[in-house]
């Protein structure tokens, strides 16, 4: 009998994270032994992972990229290996949902059941980003500059799941906030020693973001290596050309981007540059990231 544990932020998605939690107990059925847990704070998932990685064989976060990563960070934090840590599994219920497409995860509680029944866990690769508040793993992507402004212009404005009507929602804030941005220069220095500036940065794992858009489609989370975008200054309408590109194509075509897959970066700045992981703001630079090859096992159909 497989061991779940089944950790839900029951606010995600209005609400809806908690009975999609009870339909996936149910759907797993009497094969499976499941325990679901709700969390109640910001850090609680991590938390309660931390503390119980070692009593089970699989954990499923339920709720937003967010949650997901913070189920990934209590997973990181115990300092195990792949070969003893739980498989990760997910189930969104959250606004952008982004791991759904990346990683192509069941979107629904039935399906989720007959996926996990069937996953076969694999190795990813994971990012692990060192500031000055800390150390913490990422799944999908990093992004500093105007990428955090957006994110973050996104998540203040966001009600529901963030579609096309929400990005439209959200647009007169991102104006605003892209405006008000002065975009101080960022420096990277990689792990082939060349220098780099630019006014935003994005360290992908995954080719798929947010919306439907995308990084690169060279993006690998199995090949031991993330994939590095310098985007240069842009106004207004540069940064919606950028955007296009990236819904349209990716932003490794877009015009003056420059692409390089790395397993090390130092990300430096001369003003405040905030940076977002997953789709969540976490802090500023000074940052410095490295790439864990094959550090989890996650469940994929």
């Amino acid at each position: 009998m497989t061991t779940y544990l089944l950790v839900v932020n029951p606010k995600s998605g209005r609400g809806s994270g908690r009975s999609r939690a009870e339909a996936l107990r149910t759907a797993l059925g009497a094969d499976a032994d499941v325990e679901v847990f709700e969390t109640r704070h910001r850090g609680h998932a991590s938390e309660v992972v931390a503390e119980r990685a070692r009593e089970v064989e699989r954990v499923v976060a339920i709720g937003g990229d967010g949650t997901l990563n913070e189920v990934l960070s209590g997973l990181m934090s115990t300092g195990e290996g792949p070969e003893t840590l739980p498989s990760l599994g997910f189930l969104a219920s959250g606004t952008a949902n982004a791991a759904t497409k990346a990683f192509g995860f069941a979107p629904d509680p039935a399906g989720a059941a007959r996926a996990l029944r069937d996953a076969a866990p694999r190795l990813v690769d994971v990012g692990v980003v060192t500031h000055a508040g800390g150390r913490r793993p990422f799944l999908l992507w990093f992004g500093a500059g105007y990428d955090a402004i957006v994110i973050d212009a996104l998540n203040s404005t966001r009600t529901g799941p963030m579609g096309m009507l929400g990005l439209a929602r959200g647009f007169p804030g991102v104006v605003r906030a892209v405006h008000r941005y002065p975009a101080p220069e960022i420096t990277v220095r990689a792990d082939d020693h060349r220098e780099r500036k630019g006014a935003s940065m994005v360290l992908a794992n995954v080719a798929a973001m947010g919306l439907g858009s995308t990084a690169t489609p060279a993006a690998d989370p199995h090949d031991g290596l993330m994939d590095l975008l310098t985007v240069p200054r842009a106004g207004t309408l540069g940064l919606a050309s950028l955007w296009m590109r990236m819904m349209v194509s990716s932003l490794a075509h877009a015009h003056g981007v420059e692409h390089v897959a790395v397993t090390r970066v130092r990300f430096e700045a001369d003003g405040t540059v905030p940076f977002q992981l997953d789709g969540e703001p976490v802090g500023t630079l000074p940052a410095d990231v490295r790439v864990e090859p094959g550090a989890l096992r996650l469940l994929l159909a």
